[in-house]
């Protein structure tokens, strides 16, 4: 068991994200709000002390996160809400866990960012 250097958050989908999600046209399958909520994004960030600073983080960074969720989901922009900081805090709300810990014996990997393909 290994502690890691980084803190990590819980981005979980809130209403009005399922509600966007519903009419993107050819959706693959019906989702529900809960099944959002359940299967969340976790986003690692640097190592933190406190909550605060975690979230003073993800507020610094809320573009690059909403523009993941919404490319995970719909690579067309023009479909895409406003990315600001109103909107993305009406659409999720945060966990957060200060302390990450290792239980896996594999050494970590990583794997730059791509979006999904749903087609």
């Amino acid at each position: 068991m290994y502690e890691v250097n980084r803190s990590v958050i819980l981005l979980i989908p809130l209403e009005p994200f399922w509600l966007w999600l519903q009419n993107l046209p050819g959706l693959p399958a019906a989702v529900s709000l809960a099944d959002l909520q359940q299967n969340a994004n976790a986003y690692l960030v640097p190592a933190a002390d406190s909550i605060d600073e975690i979230r003073n983080y993800i507020e610094a960074q809320y573009q690059s996160v909403f523009a993941a969720e919404l490319a995970d989901w719909c690579e067309d922009q023009t479909l895409w809400p406003s990315i600001d900081p109103a909107t993305f805090f009406e659409w999720f709300t945060i966990r957060t866990g200060a302390v990450v810990t290792d239980l896996a014996q594999e050494d970590l990997m990583r794997e730059a960012f791509a979006a999904l393909q749903l087609n």
